[in-house]
This record gives structure tokens, sequence and C-alpha cells, in this order.
């Protein structure tokens, strides 16, 4: 009986701690991504929705791909990640969300298309939609 008792005390302070880690994480449920202020988008902004990705199972790691888990989620736009203007460098915001690697919007939805997730929108016009 001792011990049933302790394996459940033991199983709810992990629940606990785990729930703990990512309380201090607050995302918004719903985004519009936009080009930072210093670079002129040619699209519009892009509607984003954190629960929809988190329903499908992806994990904040899989886009913000340097984050540790701990400290503050920092956006793509933000100094040092992807903020450079230049669309053929490697660190730019334009391939953080057009690239064909698995860390980038396109790259990840054309991955999830081709596995047979036929509501990964890969078109332009299915992503920046008009105002």
């Amino acid at each position: 009986m001792r011990t049933r008792i302790f394996q459940c005390a033991v199983i709810l302070a992990f629940l606990l701690c785990v729930g703990n880690a990512y309380a201090g994480v607050q995302v918004p449920a719903d985004m519009l991504l936009a080009a930072p202020q210093a670079m002129k988008a040619q699209k519009a902004e892009v509607p984003f929705s954190h629960n929809q990705h988190a329903k499908a199972g992806v994990e904040c790691k899989t886009c913000h791909h340097t984050w540790d888990g701990k400290a503050e989620v920092l956006k793509c736009s933000s100094s040092g990640c992807h903020d450079q203007p230049d669309k053929k460098d490697k660190m730019a915001f334009y391939k953080a969300f057009h690239g064909k690697d698995e860390h980038s919007c396109v790259g990840c939805h054309k991955a999830a298309k081709k596995a047979g997730n036929k509501l990964a929108p890969t078109a332009c016009k299915a992503c920046h939609v008009k105002k």
C-alpha cells in the first residue's frame, strides 16, 4: 500500500514538474507572421496558429530550433536569428519560411504533403491571403 502511494506521489510530482517547465512559455494562439519593419515584404502577412500546429503534433523546437526549452522563445526576426534582409543569405528571414529544409514552413509543409497530409498548404496564395 505504501509503495503504491509512493508511486502515485512520484508520478504526480513528475507531471507537475513537466507542466511547470512549460508554464512560463506563453505563445499567442493565433498571430500574423510579418517581415520585420526594416524589410519590404512583397506578399501579404501570413495568418499562423500555434494551436493548430500543436494539434498536428509539431513541437516548438521544430521551428524554434535553437530554443533550449527554458529561455524565452524568440521570433525568427529576432536579432541574430533570421534577421538578414538578403534572400540569398543562409540566415535570411525569407529562407526561415521558404527554405527547403525541415525547419522552414514551406519545407515542412512539402514534407507533410509528401507523407499524405493534404491540409498542409504549399501554394503561395494558400498562406499569403489577400486582405
